[in-house]
């Protein structure tokens, strides 16, 4: 069975639960737990930025050891702007066949759908949803409906159930109506078990951080 290596944030399994739901054991998962460091997903300071690149060759050769073919980054630090994106990925490619960040699989199916106005849906607060806003913006992909569940507590993200995504779908859908896609932002976030149902309430497509990693995979085997 081919295997795929996980980095989690070291505060929840969400993208861990979601991938195994919605790759149905296809994939043999190995994870590899990461510490936040720095501020809203940005190193402060040297210390944090080479603790950082420590960590992630750490997680590469765990991986390597283990025979990963393809290595998912299931956290948003480090990822909002393409500098921090490919900079993850220059590192970890050396460690397996393919690197997969949620931001740049979500950009490319948006991308490819010559869509280029979407509505988000945020988990945390407004306050920190800004720096996706700006990071979709520098992609000339404007936002023109962002909607939020209001915490920046990763642990509480991960316990938001299915039932109360499908209400905020609900209750905004005079909104979301004439979307041409809506983008679920944040690995902590439970949609592999929902995904197809927010489909049918919104009536256009939704991806999710979870759902694009599920799909990339789904095709490769």
């Amino acid at each position: 069975m081919i295997r795929i290596g996980v980095i989690v944030p070291a505060d929840n399994d969400t993208v861990l639960d979601d991938l195994k739901i919605g790759l149905n054991n296809k994939y043999e998962i190995i994870d590899y737990r990461m510490e936040e460091t720095g501020t809203n997903g940005y190193p402060e300071n040297c210390y944090e930025e080479n603790k950082f690149i420590d960590d992630l060759n750490n997680a590469g050769n765990y991986f390597k050891r283990n025979n990963v073919k393809y290595i998912v980054y299931g956290r948003g630090y480090g990822t909002y702007n393409d500098v921090g994106r490919e900079s993850i990925k220059a590192i970890l490619k050396k460690y397996a066949e393919d690197v997969l960040l949620p931001t740049d699989l979500i950009m490319h199916r948006i991308i490819d759908s010559n869509v280029n106005t979407i509505s988000i849906v945020l988990p945390y607060t407004r306050e920190r949803g800004i720096t996706d806003i700006k990071m979709f913006d520098e992609k000339n992909i404007k936002v023109e409906h962002d909607f939020y569940l209001n915490t920046d507590d990763g642990k509480i993200i991960s316990g938001i159930d299915g039932d109360r995504l499908c209400n905020l779908f609900k209750e905004n859908f005079e909104m979301i109506k004439n979307s041409k896609i809506i983008v679920i932002q944040c690995t902590a976030l439970h949609t592999a078990d929902i995904i197809e149902k927010l489909k049918l309430l919104a009536g256009t497509e939704v991806l999710s951080s979870n759902s694009v990693i599920i799909d990339y995979l789904s095709q490769k085997i």
